[in-house]
């Protein structure tokens, strides 16, 4: 009995064996599908070196460079990839051809171009070089709204000048804007090696197509399993922005907005605790003329869902001035969609700026005064020492009460009689015990 048993384990264990034989790894299918990858997407990936523009500490170090036998050039690497092969267009960082004098492009079979700068934008880190070449070949886009954390990942580009270097990893964290890098962010954070060099190269998915930008390292001037990449969704937007203008004029909408903590979704009796909430909406903007409030919950920008005030702000700034926008909050827990027009930064800052009342900081004012009555008011809370209003007398604690002969109840009103003037602001303040007549003389700038 017991031969039998061991000649059927021996038979089982063999038949094993054999079925084993006929399966390929899943390591050498995943290295073999990794390879091809590689070998389809690195053509597409190119090695930037930038010569950079004298400075003014290059200038006064020149001399010193010529006596050590240095020749007194700055030089600058950084990595790129094609997007489109027909026009030539390379996506790389703004940092990689910061202050450039000439750009020098290589491609994976050694061939070299100087490179145009077709647009530049240094809040995103974007730039967007050309050069006329025949036989060329370009990555496509993918969405990185997909993507997820654990998402496998792969990385080209030329660290430390070792042209169509390989990393590989995994996306480690999404939607990171912490630490502060660059003035919009957003990124991909990866393990995937990535060092000095690799800037402007693309963040690659099992599928071969952009995921992501490299642009950032966490660590002291070299990897530490640590990498950051700007996604292809909003590589994308600044790239189409940069190829049409030159460069990305940025919207605003009107509000300031902050995300909902658990805390504060807590305090204000709010349902959700995700999102981002209004704190304050600028008199006049767009927002306002839309009809947001304070409070309301922004759930989405046409038909984006948006998660953060930091998605808010990089989303407004790249819309361009006279976008429609079809916005849906979340007001006291009932959903109403409102529509509004991208404004001009500028435009709506001049508008908040007014020449008889710049520099003050004021409030509603209601209090009972010991007599029985209320005075009502503008109570100014702060003030700026070289403003026409601080010339003019006014002090931090005076309510303002009355504007060119008119009462005055609120701020609204001071603002709407600041506006009116023409020469001079005539003002009447209750300060302690006494009232006073000020005038507001019109700034000379």
């Amino acid at each position: 009995m017991k031969k039998h048993l061991i000649a059927v384990v021996v038979s089982a264990t063999l038949f094993a064996s054999s079925l084993w034989a006929h399966i390929p790894n899943a390591n050498q299918q995943e290295s073999s599908a990794l390879a091809d990858i590689i070998q389809k997407s690195a053509p597409a990936v190119v090695s930037i070196n930038v010569l950079k523009k004298p400075n003014p500490a290059y200038q006064q170090s020149q001399q010193k460079n010529k006596k050590n036998g240095s020749k007194g050039q700055s030089m600058s690497l950084g990595s790129g990839v094609i997007f489109n092969s027909n026009k030539g267009y390379i996506v790389t960082n703004a940092h990689v051809i910061n202050n450039a004098k000439i750009i020098l492009v290589r491609l994976k079979n050694g061939r070299r171009y100087i490179a145009s700068l077709k647009g530049v934008d240094k809040g995103f880190d974007i730039a967007v070089l050309q050069i006329h070449a025949k036989n060329l070949h370009h990555l496509s886009f993918a969405d990185s709204d997909k993507l997820k954390v654990g998402n496998f990942v792969t990385a080209i580009g030329s660290p430390f000048g070792l042209d169509q270097t390989v990393t590989s990893g995994v996306i480690s964290a999404l939607n990171v804007n912490s630490p502060k890098i660059e003035g919009f962010q957003s990124f991909i954070q990866t393990d995937a090696s990535i060092n000095p060099g690799n800037s402007g190269g693309p963040l690659l998915d099992m599928r071969g197509r952009i995921i992501g930008i490299n642009t950032a390292i966490l660590g002291p001037g070299m990897n530490i399993g640590i990498g950051f990449a700007i996604p292809s969704d909003m590589v994308q937007s600044v790239i189409t922005q940069l190829i049409k203008y030159g460069k990305v004029k940025r919207g605003m909408l009107g509000v300031v907005a902050q995300n909902i903590t658990p805390q504060l979704s807590s305090a204000l009796n709010i349902a959700q605790n995700k999102g981002t909430i209004v704190s304050e909406v600028i008199p006049s903007s767009p927002a306002a003329k839309a009809g947001i409030k304070v409070r309301d919950i922004i759930d989405s920008i046409n038909g984006k869902a948006i998660s953060s005030a930091v998605q808010l702000r990089n989303m407004l700034g790249l819309m361009r001035p006279g976008s429609k926008l079809t916005i849906n909050v979340n007001r006291n827990n009932k959903n109403i969609t409102l529509d509004a027009q991208v404004g001009n930064p500028n435009a709506i800052i001049r508008q908040k700026v007014m020449p008889f009342i710049a520099g003050l900081k004021i409030r509603d004012y209601k209090e009972l005064e010991g007599n029985g009555h209320y005075v009502k008011g503008a109570l100014v809370v702060g003030i700026l020492p070289t403003s026409q209003a601080a010339l003019a007398g006014l002090l931090p604690g005076d309510v303002i009460t009355s504007a060119q002969d008119k009462a005055v109840n609120n701020t609204a009103e001071l603002m709407q009689a600041a506006e009116a003037a023409h020469k001079h602001l005539l003002i009447k303040v209750n300060r302690g015990n006494m009232s006073a007549f000020l005038v507001i003389e019109k700034s000379n700038n």
